[in-house]
């Protein structure tokens, strides 16, 4: 058995992907990561939800899915605001870092919500692992591999198929399993003439950034985007730091969660307050919290839900 993929607008609009709760699964297609700078472009009523479906079923390089969706955070946002007014002023500058935004939907809620408050001053740093691609291909060469900013290759497109490379696809289609390994080897020849600057090579930049965070990206000089590993130590710091829906156990190992925990509370001024927390979908509980830095621990000051699922010394709860 084999599986095609979708390649073009037309097909996407006929999948009925952006229709359903859970896009994953068995038998739907991969789609061609293009396909969302095309829908940010179009931008016509339902592509939203198209751009959150392809997203979930695009696996970046550590195998975790850019799963999101508008005001999934809600009355936990309006929560922790509450928190944050009463410890920062309204009239100083309040730096804020977003972690692990996927395309930036719920970081333009909480940029909203807060710019709302903080008249003093905002500035706000949305950051993602991903948050742009690049497809590579030769000159009328109908096969493509999209890398992203590391140059690690996520995905070969080649009409009729999509395959992901972070993620292996169900045994149930062992021809994709066969195109994937002969195509793989077919694609490091565009991939290292891309390295080595030949300008030969079609570059195709797409920008995994909602319109909303376009939007405040063009038109707000203190919303700023960045590529960021939470498991690489901080540059800077900030008062608030916020990570929604990436310290999952089923994604890391209890050894990873503590690391990346540590250096999201190094990523805090002292007394600044980190976000911690994870849902379903919108509307959904958060089981999550507020902790404050105090030396080298981050105390608890609010809980939410059954609190974020980490267990590290760092927290104090």
């Amino acid at each position: 058995m084999f599986k095609h993929g979708i390649c073009t607008l037309e097909q996407l609009d006929r999948s009925g992907l952006g229709r359903l709760a859970e896009t994953r699964g068995f038998f739907h297609r991969f789609c061609d990561i293009a396909l969302y700078e095309a829908l940010a472009r179009r931008d016509g009523s339902g592509d939203e939800a198209l751009q959150a479906a392809l997203l979930n079923l695009f696996p970046i390089a550590n195998g975790t899915y850019k799963r999101t969706s508008r005001q999934r955070f809600g009355t936990f946002d309006r929560e922790v605001l509450s928190i944050l007014v009463r410890r920062f002023s309204s009239n100083a500058l309040l730096t804020v870092h977003d972690v692990a935004v996927s395309d930036g939907r719920t970081a333009a809620d909480f940029y909203r919500l807060l710019s709302a408050h903080f008249v003093g001053g905002l500035d706000f740093l949305a950051s993602d692992l991903c948050l742009r691609v690049t497809r590579l291909s030769f000159p009328a060469a109908r096969l493509s591999v999209v890398v992203d900013e590391n140059d690690v290759p996520l995905q070969l497109v080649r009409p009729p198929f999509v395959l992901n490379l972070t993620r292996t696809e169900s045994w149930l289609y062992p021809v994709n399993h066969l195109l994937r390994k002969f195509w793989r080897t077919r694609a490091k020849a565009v991939l290292d003439a891309a390295r080595a600057g030949d300008e030969a090579v079609i570059r195709g930049h797409v920008l995994l950034l909602c319109n909303e965070a376009r939007n405040y990206l063009d038109s707000c000089a203190n919303f700023h985007i960045k590529h960021y590993d939470i498991f690489l130590p901080p540059v800077d710091r900030y008062h608030v730091v916020r990570a929604m829906n990436v310290l999952n156990p089923s994604y890391f190992s209890p050894a990873q969660l503590t690391h990346a925990v540590a250096n999201l509370r190094d990523a805090l001024h002292e007394g600044g307050v980190l976000v911690l927390g994870s849902n379903a979908e919108a509307g959904s509980t958060v089981h999550g919290g507020a902790y404050q830095r105090c030396d080298k621990q981050l105390v608890e000051i609010w809980s939410c839900g059954r609190g974020p699922p980490i267990f590290s010394d760092i927290i104090v709860r």
